[in-house]
């Protein structure tokens, strides 16, 4: 086995300047999520060059793909995630530059080896992560991608390296309220203020906050209201979300919403219409497979922080794959008190250091997948757990 990971780091670092090339060109052409041509193309043509078999599009999605390389011999089917949309006005302020390289990297890495190993390996491309319905992932797993699959991984760049990091649900809900228009000065009495209505809905789960657990969280964008100043709009919408650290609680957060919108409607008068969007599900971590990861990456000399007691609680819908099979996914630090989603974060994530971490966590991940598939009783270990939790 020790000869099997020492061909792996000597190949990383034979392909290090494609991978760089690859993580430089992505990071320098950001693209929002369903719109990543160039940073999908150019994953495409790499792992072709090096002998994978290339599905484009899958689910549905042009900017999807599934790069395999096969054995002849039968064994597990261990994946890599590629994740590479960017932030609107941000770029890659949460390091998905950094994601598909190190997916790309252990993807190639254990190309050298599946032939003696048996099974295979894919790399999936899985747009649009930053969308909170409906995303990428959620699309392949409806497409069924994912059913022949023993292990998931991705790891993701962060402030600090940490094994797990709670990851919570999220559901959304947009609300859309019609009125009556009228002149706000000359008139008022004859309109029926749609404005009302949202600001009604936004006060209500202003109140509602305080009766909801510490592990809860709502937030609420989009506004959009119509008419002049001087008129009384008959037009109002908004999307709200809501989260915590269970997918249960999540839904019944959602169906609190909903109400509110309905008591905002009844107070104004004015008609609504509303739409429940399925959403981000909470992350299902599997300590085995968190605790291989960890013995590997510390190979590299990588010390493994401890989680905050409060907040860093985001969501992903690499959520939604975990509850299908069973996953990894850690977090590599690429800088000191970087927060995912500022501009000090997406500088961070276009720097040679935070590619060197990259580099790193990709070779654990390689390294993690072989440990799997040289010994059966691990990976039965991974499925236990993931059948027991």
């Amino acid at each position: 086995m020790d000869e099997i990971k020492n061909k792996i780091r000597q190949w990383s670092n034979t392909i290090r300047n494609e991978l760089s090339e690859v993580n430089r060109y992505i990071f320098n052409h950001p693209e929002i999520g369903f719109q990543e041509k160039e940073s999908s193309q150019i994953l495409i043509e790499v792992l072709e060059k090096h002998g994978f078999k290339i599905k484009n599009p899958v689910g549905g999605m042009e900017t999807a793909f599934q790069a395999t390389i096969s054995s002849n011999v039968e064994g597990p089917h261990i994946v890599f995630l590629a994740e590479y949309d960017a932030l609107p006005g941000l770029g890659h302020a949460c390091g998905h530059n950094l994601i598909a390289t190190a997916a790309l990297g252990a993807g190639l890495a254990m190309s050298q080896v599946v032939p003696s190993l048996g099974g295979k390996v894919s790399v999936i491309g899985t747009p649009a992560e930053e969308v909170l319905s409906n995303s990428g992932k959620m699309r392949l797993l409806a497409a069924g991608i994912f059913n022949d699959i023993d292990v998931a991984m991705i790891v993701h760049p962060h402030s600090k390296t940490w094994l797990d990091k709670p990851f919570l649900a999220v559901e959304e809900v947009s609300v859309f309220f019609t009125g009556k228009s009228s002149h706000a000065a000359s008139s008022p009495h004859i309109g029926v203020n749609a404005y009302d209505a949202v600001q009604l809905t936004f006060i209500g789960l202003s109140f509602l906050r305080q009766q909801l657990r510490q592990d809860a969280r709502m937030h609420w964008g989009d506004l959009k209201i119509s008419g002049a100043k001087n008129v009384i709009p008959d037009a109002s919408s908004a999307t709200i979300c809501v989260r915590s650290s269970t997918d249960e609680y999540t839904r019944g957060m959602r169906e609190k919403v909903i109400n509110c919108i309905k008591g905002a409607s009844l107070m104004t008068g004015c008609s609504m219409k509303y739409e429940a969007l399925e959403g981000l599900r909470a992350m299902k971590y599997n300590q085995f497979l968190n605790n291989l990861f960890g013995e590997n990456i510390r190979y590299f000399g990588v010390t493994i922080d401890e989680l905050p007691q409060y907040g860093m609680a985001g969501s992903t819908d690499m959520g939604n794959v975990s509850k299908v099979v069973p996953s990894l996914h850690p977090f590599f630090k690429i800088g000191d008190h970087v927060v995912p989603h500022t501009v000090e974060f997406q500088e961070a994530s276009g720097t040679e250091a935070a590619f060197e971490a990259a580099l790193i966590a990709s070779q654990a991940m390689a390294i993690t997948a072989i440990d799997l598939f040289a010994n059966s009783e691990l990976l039965e270990n991974v499925r236990k757990e993931f059948k027991k939790t």
